[in-house]
């Protein structure tokens, strides 16, 4: 193998690669990065044992030649010492692999031999199959992603909780996350007859959202057996799926309600933000909500240490009763407004013990509940 390649360019892959590579593997070759060269470019893979990711590099990018492919090949190298390498190179860099795996750096005058490991015992990863896959833009499945993932449980007690549940029914996607104190879900039409569902890790989903690709960049989505294939044109992701039985989340959505109010979305999120400063002793971040009339809601929070906070904002719109309180941990709030673009949001009101539902006050597309906090 001997090629040459635009610096900038593989560091900033090997970089991205490096952050899955298990620095201490009981399958030592993991804690590497493939490198294969071919008359195409380069692809390079890094991953661990739940999920891996492959780059490519091609010839040119943008009409400008960043490979060169002298000899075709293939190594794999240590993840820490490539990636920590190149952030101290300048110049471009020529590497160069025998048949020992023996490998040589070189950038201007400096020059680094160290040894490789041979790639033909790295793991193979799957191939999309296109009359398989569902097709999507990229920022389509990032949104869909960024508005579930923070509701997914951060312990693993519920292991099948710790992903994102993604439900593909004729037509449509449904993303749904879930700790069991909280909800989100948010439905997508896709040109799909495709009706299966999985679940898949956050860390993966993670992933997808940081692809620095544009929004309209396809991406290919396959299941095979408990792997998930994501790829587009310059990346691949495969993830290990997470097995066990995801609870049933669409009858927990109310189909009716005893009050519901909209709200400025941002002038709330910043309303509770700024009560969660006084509720940080609290392990929940008690906020309390509170109908004062059909025209203006209260958003407050009290400590022991630093005080009280309380303000008023105005209701757009209101239906139902006039009256409600219902105490929500703030964070969650904060989170679930966060995932809504929409000017307006509609809170949905059952009752002080009962989930309130959040929404954008004009689609049922995307819909959030969260449980109530108990104050004694």
């Amino acid at each position: 193998m001997n090629f040459n390649v635009d610096h900038s360019i593989v560091s900033t892959v090997v970089s991205e690669l490096h952050k899955v590579c298990i620095a201490r593997s009981v399958i030592p070759i993991l804690s590497g990065i493939k490198i294969v060269a071919s008359k195409n470019g380069l692809k390079l893979t890094g991953g661990n044992s739940e999920i891996f990711i492959e780059k490519t590099i091609p010839l040119e990018l943008n009409g400008e030649k960043v490979v060169e492919v002298i000899e075709e090949g293939s190594v794999v190298v240590q993840s820490k010492f490539i990636n920590e390498i190149l952030k101290k190179l300048s110049g471009n860099v020529h590497v160069q692999a025998d048949l020992n795996n023996a490998i040589r750096i070189q950038s201007d005058e400096v020059v680094m031999k160290i040894p490789g490991f041979c790639a033909e015992e790295y793991p193979k990863l799957p191939e999309v199959h296109a009359q398989q896959s569902v097709e999507l833009p990229l920022g389509t499945i990032k949104e869909a992603i960024q508005q579930t993932i923070f509701a997914v449980s951060k312990n693993d007690v519920k292991p099948v909780l710790t992903g994102v549940r993604m439900e593909f029914e004729k037509g449509k996607l449904i993303c749904i996350a879930t700790d069991s104190n909280r909800m989100s879900r948010c439905e997508l039409p896709i040109p799909s007859e495709l009706n299966k569902a999985f679940v898949v890790p956050a860390a993966s989903m993670l992933e997808v959202i940081n692809l620095k690709e544009a929004d309209a960049t396809i991406l290919s989505i396959l299941q095979e057996g408990n792997l998930l294939v994501m790829e587009t044109e310059h990346t691949k992701l495969v993830s290990v799926l997470i097995e066990g039985n995801y609870p049933v989340t669409q009858g927990l959505i109310p189909t009716g309600y005893m009050s519901s109010i909209t709200l400025h979305r941002k002038a709330l999120q910043n309303g509770v933000d700024r009560a969660c400063v006084f509720s940080r002793e609290l392990k929940h971040n008690n906020v309390l909500l509170k109908l004062c009339d059909r025209t203006t809601i209260s958003i407050s929070s009290s400590s022991t240490e630093m005080g009280m906070i309380e303000e008023r904002q105005k209701v757009v719109h209101m239906v139902g009763l006039d009256s409600f309180e219902i105490t929500l941990d703030g964070k969650y709030l904060v989170e679930a407004l966060r995932g809504i673009k929409e000017e307006f949001v509609e809170i949905q009101f059952n009752g002080a013990m009962k989930p309130i539902v959040i929404k954008p006050a004009q689609s049922n597309t995307y819909v959030q509940l969260i449980s109530p906090r108990r104050t004694h």
